[in-house]
């Protein structure tokens, strides 16, 4: 892993998250390093997809970044400072493949805007973007046990819930809504998502609210189980980890 792509994975983390970039210099250096290098990579494989329209091209934006996996987990230089960093912290972390798909894969159906009916929908969703960082970043810190991973993908889901839980209204301008169908449907707004596109309705301030209280009431079941995952890390990982997790 280059001293350059380094050094450019800080600039990236520092520019798009000043917050984990803070959590982050609690690190050990050579944990530090390995983790910006993942967040860089997450962070250009979102931008990868979502800045393009819907559809096929975001399929084609899928496949092009599928295609850089395939050679990254192969050994093979692709000539991105970034993707061949992430490449030599995915073999020298024995990282599965099996993540960063997943990650490609949630980044996907935001990009086709998909539809999230059930609260099962929901949390796909979650831990395909957040669930598999956590599970990543584990291998990063040197975690391999099982009930450890799945903690940190417990985790992962738990900030995600409460990043959408957050910015509801941002999303609805954005022609996106993440509360599941079924949720909608207990607090008083079934049809919201039929209504996507316009201005938020007046009449489902109310229902949002209380849906917003059931995420943050799932989040914190998630938070109770992803925290137990902290006793597998070293004290000053875990301190980074619960750093970020405090800012969140």
């Amino acid at each position: 892993m280059s001293a350059d792509a380094t050094a450019l994975s800080r600039e990236i983390i520092a520019r798009h998250s000043k917050s984990f970039a803070l959590a982050s210099r609690l690190l050990p250096s050579a944990v530090r390093d390995r983790a910006v290098v993942v967040y860089a990579w997450c962070r250009r494989a979102d931008d990868a997809v979502d800045e393009i329209a819907s559809g096929e091209c975001s399929q084609n934006a899928v496949d092009t970044l599928s295609a850089e996996l395939d050679r990254a987990f192969a050994g093979e230089p692709s000539g991105d400072p970034i993707v061949d960093a992430f490449a030599s912290v995915a073999a020298d972390t024995s990282m599965p493949r099996l993540y960063p798909d997943e990650l490609i894969a949630g980044m996907l159906m935001d990009a086709r805007g998909h539809d999230y009916d059930t609260w099962d929908d929901l949390l796909l969703y979650c831990y395909r973007v957040a669930g598999t960082v956590g599970l990543m970043m584990s291998h990063v810190m040197g975690v391999s046990d099982p009930g450890a991973l799945r903690d940190a993908a417990l985790l992962g889901i738990a900030m995600q819930l409460t990043n959408i839980s957050r910015d509801i209204r941002e999303d609805w301008d954005r022609d996106r809504l993440y509360v599941p169908d079924e949720l909608l449907a207990t607090t008083g707004a079934p049809h919201l998502r039929e209504r996507l596109g316009r201005p938020l309705p007046v009449d489902a301030k109310r229902p949002l609210a209380a849906a917003t209280g059931e995420l943050l009431t799932a989040a914190d079941r998630f938070y109770q189980s992803g925290d137990r995952g902290m006793r597998a890390l070293s004290p000053r990982c875990a301190w980074a980890v619960g750093a970020a997790r405090e800012v969140y």
